[in-house]
């Protein structure tokens, strides 16, 4: 679930259309309840710039040192769409059990700034069940469930954020990934089409938590007094599949740690509030926020495809529609999906673009009606060729 803070709606003001230079201004907010002031401080903080970052196309890598009410430049990873010359704390205030924190931020582009063309489609991805390479770390806490927790969590933290991307579950059944994360990648496609397929998404993501064992032991033998206190990891690794080429778009790994706030032999449940704003579940939502600004990152300037999924006369029915950005009267592409397969039985993606246009006539929320307004009939177009959408 995604906790407080990102909930809140968030002011923006003092801006310019972002084209070299922009001042923002926007507040992050935090929970009190269940950790300490400096704690509540960061995740403000975070909130903010994360939000301010997404907003003017920047992603965050990581944000610790707060010195005199000024950001360190040095506490701040930013890839090279842009860059941040100054962040400021305006104000503070705590309220009704929340920790408020106001930002005021230089940012400016970078001399090898890219901007892509964006044609106003929303891509849309899967977002399966993570897979879970060593259960037997979840012994302690009980915590077998992991899996389908993280991946909700991320799913509901995606879904309330304004993306250029929009994640669809694919959580009914558990999927045999590790495959997929393998050094031989002996992986089969199949999946991949099938959930995609399922879902009705041009992208599939899968996800293999690797690491949720129990690290040292934090208090000292000697504090015989104080109940034993350990760290917990939470490893993660990612792979981002586009469905109909079955090329991999994006991989990454996450490696975070924190404080396991529940006693060794507890049973824990990972759907919960108590769990989720416990250190351990804190660090573990800190870790899903990178995850989301890293993926929407990678997809956002990446053409946006359907696919044809019923042929009548000179109309075509496809699995775009409003949901995806589409509007009655917009003209698309037509192409063949001609993919080449090696000797090993792998597909390789082969796209041939044709001169035909459709306009859509009919627009429901996942589909789409489109009619041919090219000069010759619609010949050799097949169930499941591609519709390109005009940038």
């Amino acid at each position: 679930m995604r906790y407080p803070a990102l909930l809140c709606a968030l002011l923006f003001s003092a801006y310019s259309h972002y084209v070299a230079a922009q001042w923002l201004q926007t507040t992050g907010v935090a929970p009190l309840a269940g950790q300490s002031s400096a704690d509540a401080r960061q995740q403000a903080i975070n909130d903010a710039l994360t939000q301010a970052l997404q907003y003017s196309g920047l992603s965050l890598s990581s944000v610790q040192t707060l010195s005199q009410g000024v950001l360190t430049q040095d506490s701040i990873r930013i890839q090279s769409q842009g860059q941040v010359q100054q962040i400021h704390v305006l104000e503070e205030q705590q309220q009704d059990g929340l920790l408020s924190v106001t930002l005021q931020l230089d940012i400016r582009a970078g001399a090898d700034a890219q901007q892509c063309q964006q044609s106003g489609l929303r891509n849309h991805f899967a977002l399966t069940r993570a897979g879970f390479a060593n259960p037997q770390q979840a012994r302690d806490g009980q915590i077998f469930d992991i899996p389908q927790a993280f991946s909700k969590q991320l799913f509901a933290l995606m879904s309330q954020a304004e993306l250029n991307v929009r994640p669809t579950p694919y959580f009914k059944e558990a999927l045999d990934v590790a495959p997929f994360f393998s050094q031989q990648y002996d992986y089969d496609e199949q999946l991949i089409d099938y959930v995609g397929n399922a879902s009705n998404s041009q992208f599939v993501l899968l996800s293999h938590i690797t690491d949720v064992s129990l690290g040292q032991q934090l208090n000292s033998d000697y504090a015989f007094w104080a109940d034993d206190s350990f760290a917990r990891f939470f490893n993660v690794e990612f792979i981002l599949f586009d469905a109909l080429s079955f090329e991999k778009i994006w991989q990454q790994a996450y490696h975070t740690q924190a404080p396991w706030d529940f006693d060794k032999t507890a049973l824990v449940d990972v759907h919960s509030g108590i769990f989720w704003q416990s250190q351990y579940g804190r660090s573990v939502s800190a870790l899903s926020q990178q995850v989301m600004y890293d993926l929407n990152q990678a997809l956002q300037c990446l053409p946006s495809k359907g696919q044809i999924k019923h042929i009548e006369d000179q109309q075509v029915i496809i699995n775009l529609g409003k949901d995806n950005g589409l509007t009655l009267g917009q003209e698309l592409t037509l192409a063949h999906n001609n993919q080449a397969v090696t000797y090993a039985g792998k597909r390789l993606p082969r796209q041939v673009t044709t001169l035909y246009r459709v306009e859509i006539t009919q627009l429901y929320q996942h589909s789409a009606v489109a009619s041919n307004v090219s000069k010759r009939p619609l010949q050799n177009i097949q169930l499941n060729d591609l519709v390109l959408v005009n940038p």
